[in-house]
């Protein structure tokens, strides 16, 4: 599947607006935008480009033909934004692809996932917000990951199966603090509301040991993480 044309025919969405007016097409492009954010992701920077692209020019036929609106246009540019910073984001996957290319490898045998990184074991929920962005790959007998340094740099690595000494995906555990309950969480929604009736918090990183005595944690969303274990267990 070719994604880069795939993401201009997304980016066309604006032109929706033709057929459906105002607030209906706000919730119709909305979905769509997150459903194709869900289909692109982890397909590298060029393909979120061209979408935030084609994007704008779109809403210029539309301003252009008078079949748009202020409000549109605002909302549309960020939206445009939201991806381009998406694309940063995903230049993190060309990195990794473009290191296995060099390596030998194919980039299409391999399953990519972001996740933070880390090396040593993570013992408490307080050193995950230290973790790095990394991506992740797996294919049959191996694994690859590449996370950028703090000075800028890229650490990249493929381990082959017979280089893995175990792994292990384990809770981690923190007792939480009192919180009491401000008037600005009634505007502004703090994410500890969710976890106010637990005594303590809960989370799951994954833990890599290689024969050469490196070890490295990635941490992620629990179903994430069961994902690539599996995966793990099936190299």
């Amino acid at each position: 599947m070719n994604y880069s044309i795939l993401a201009i025919l997304f980016g066309l969405t604006p032109l929706l607006q033709y057929f459906i007016k105002g607030w209906p097409f706000f919730g119709v492009s909305l979905i769509l935008f997150i459903i194709f954010y869900r289909i692109l992701k982890l397909q590298g920077k060029q393909v979120f480009s061209f979408l935030a692209g084609t994007i704008i020019a779109a809403e210029a036929i539309a301003l252009l033909f008078g079949f748009t609106n202020l409000f549109i246009l605002a909302y549309l540019i960020t939206v445009a934004i939201i991806f381009l910073v998406a694309a940063n984001d995903e230049k993190k996957i060309d990195i990794l692809k473009e290191y296995l290319s060099e390596s030998g490898e194919n980039e299409k045998d391999w399953n990519f996932y972001h996740l933070f990184f880390g090396r040593g074991e993570v013992s408490s929920i307080e050193e995950i917000g230290k973790l790095l962005g990394s991506i992740l790959g797996i294919k049959d007998g191996k694994i690859a990951f590449s996370v950028q340094m703090p000075n800028g740099d890229y650490y990249k690595r493929i381990i082959n199966k017979s280089d893995i000494k175990s792994y292990n995906l384990y809770d981690i555990k923190s007792n939480q603090e009192l919180y009491y309950v401000k008037i600005r969480d009634l505007f502004m929604p703090n994410r500890r509301l969710r976890t106010l009736h637990k005594p303590h918090l809960e989370t799951f990183c994954l833990t890599i040991e290689t024969t050469d005595g490196e070890i490295v944690s990635f941490y992620e969303e629990p179903d994430v993480l069961q994902k690539i274990v599996k995966q793990l267990d099936e190299l």
